[in-house]
């Protein structure tokens, strides 16, 4: 189920998906954050779950960059996998 300030991109081999999500790092905080986590896909046809290989927290313009060079390159949004 999808989240609201939860997005996700799929690389075009169906394989690299990629979970963007928005979180405040605290409440005192005015700078908002995405958290970005990276994984793939496993199994041949993605019968097992994703395995999730990394995660990092950008600054909200930051991964916007992320996400449009990732579209660029032929990344699709999709469901959510984790």
């Amino acid at each position: 189920m999808r989240k609201e300030n939860d997005f996700w991109l799929i690389d075009s081999n169906s394989v690299g998906v990629t979970h963007f999500y928005k979180k405040n790092k605290n409440n005192e905080d005015l700078i908002e954050y995405m958290f970005i986590e990276e994984g793939i896909v496993m199994g041949s046809l993605g019968e097992s779950p994703p395995l999730m290989k990394t995660r990092r927290e950008m600054k909200i313009e930051d991964a916007r960059l992320f996400w449009k060079n990732l579209i660029d390159e032929g990344w699709q949004k999709t469901n959510p996998k984790w």
